[in-house]
């Protein structure tokens, strides 16, 4: 009998939405979990660590970690690369995604205005168009399609989800695709991809 999987996250995309697209570019169904109001407050106890997402395998095995999941997921279905290395620069990448999320974070949650108008300038003068050649300069290496391997990975499918993020909030980062066309590109591709674009069609607005 086929897994189950439920992934338990807020009603918003967040840490929780490259694990969605995950599963959408493996064509895989799953419970997608969204707890809103007092929901979370009832599932936290019940969660290995306190904290979301949270990926449950039929019905009793709890996974948490953002990182866990997104691995777990691509190992399951064949978005992994196909030997030691080429799983060695997925980690490297999602992890490097990660760092840039990280600071992403502090520039969407700060109360304090000025610190908040310091934070954005130094992730669009410092941060994001050091990230954006790093991946660049891995796309190139790598042939253009795709950064790892020659097939969807998980790489591709976390820095399709940062550049989505990206490309949303118009006022972080978005200036940056005029000077890292294949990047765009490369966007543009990822949403194309049959099962990525079926995802996308459908998905709920952010909250």
């Amino acid at each position: 009998m086929p897994a189950k999987y439920k992934l338990s996250y807020f009603d918003g995309r967040g840490r929780g939405e490259v694990l969605r697209l995950l599963f959408a570019g493996a064509g895989q169904e799953f419970e997608d979990d969204r707890l809103k109001g007092d929901a979370w407050a009832a599932f936290k106890p019940k969660t290995p660590y306190g904290q979301m997402p949270v990926l449950t395998v039929d019905n009793k095995t709890m996974i948490n970690q953002t990182g866990a999941i997104a691995r777990f997921i691509a190992r399951e279905f064949g978005l992994y690369g196909t030997n030691n290395m080429e799983s060695s620069k997925c980690d490297v990448i999602f992890e490097t995604i990660n760092d840039v999320f990280t600071e992403m974070i502090k520039v969407f949650f700060e109360k304090d205005e000025a610190k908040k108008a310091e934070n954005g300038k130094k992730l669009n003068t410092e941060v994001l168009p050091k990230f954006f050649a790093f991946m660049a300069k891995l796309l190139k290496e790598n042939g253009g399609k795709c950064l790892v391997g020659s097939k969807l990975s998980l790489a591709d499918v976390a820095f399709f989800d940062m550049l989505d993020k990206i490309t949303e909030n118009k006022g972080m980062g978005a200036d940056l695709y005029k000077d890292f066309a294949d990047i765009k590109t490369f966007y543009e591709n990822v949403q194309k991809l049959p099962k990525i674009k079926s995802y996308l069609e459908k998905r709920q607005p952010d909250m």
